[in-house]
């Protein structure tokens, strides 16, 4: 029992020692592949077209920076611009960024002896601006009861989104690290309404996206 104690307290010690150099500001670059499903709704006096769903796959580039303290980060993310596309019904298409500001805790899973290498969980939470723009779309689309006038607001717009990420960092003592997980965002991505304001319309977004990355911690 006391043996057992004394490894524990030593691995603990061990822990404790490793973390406290692992503080500082980082950079990194993910490549991932998200699986994106939009959600196309009207609500007003006189709709003529069904709402639906269209599913398409988008293979954006993310750069982050921020700080790490111990086991939390904080930093921002960026996308690369993407489209996305009506896979359904072929009636739009909108150009979509994401800017967002996520929180992570990081623990230790795992520990070299000589702690030189690590392998940490990753537990995190982002909110962010989808920065969005209808960049295509089908007559077919704002044909809403018997008002022909377009109603598609074309200017970009920002909405918020929202979700969670979970994945394993392996990380070195020379500050590189490789990254690999999961994130869901959901929120809106575009609205608009038509002259008189009778009747709207929205686009709805949630993603599900693996990715891999890797951090410089400075």
């Amino acid at each position: 029992m006391i043996k057992k104690i004394i490894v524990i307290s030593s691995l603990v010690s061990s822990l404790l020692q490793a973390q406290m150099s692992e503080k500082g500001f980082f950079v990194g670059v993910d490549g991932s592949t998200s699986s994106v499903n939009i959600a196309y709704a009207k609500s007003g006096s006189g709709i003529t077209t069904s709402n639906y769903e269209s599913d398409d796959r988008v293979r954006p580039i993310s750069l982050k920076f921020g700080y790490q303290y111990y086991f939390t980060r904080v930093y921002a993310r960026v996308n690369s611009s993407k489209n996305y596309v009506d896979k359904t019904l072929e009636r739009y298409e909108v150009e979509n960024q994401v800017i967002e500001l996520n929180i992570d805790f990081s623990p230790i899973f795992y520990m070299q002896e000589s702690q030189e290498w690590n392998i940490r969980g990753v537990f995190g939470l982002g909110v962010g601006i989808n920065k969005s723009a209808l960049v295509r779309y089908d007559a077919r689309l704002d044909a809403i009861g018997t008002n022909l006038d377009p109603i598609l607001n074309t200017q970009t717009q920002h909405n918020m989104e929202y979700g969670y990420n979970i994945g394993l960092i392996s990380e070195f003592d020379f500050g590189l690290s490789a990254e690999i997980g999961y994130r869901f965002r959901y929120g809106l991505l575009t609205e608009f309404s038509d002259k008189d304001g009778a009747n709207e319309a929205t686009f709805t977004l949630s993603t599900g996206e693996l990715y891999l990355g890797f951090n410089y911690l400075f």
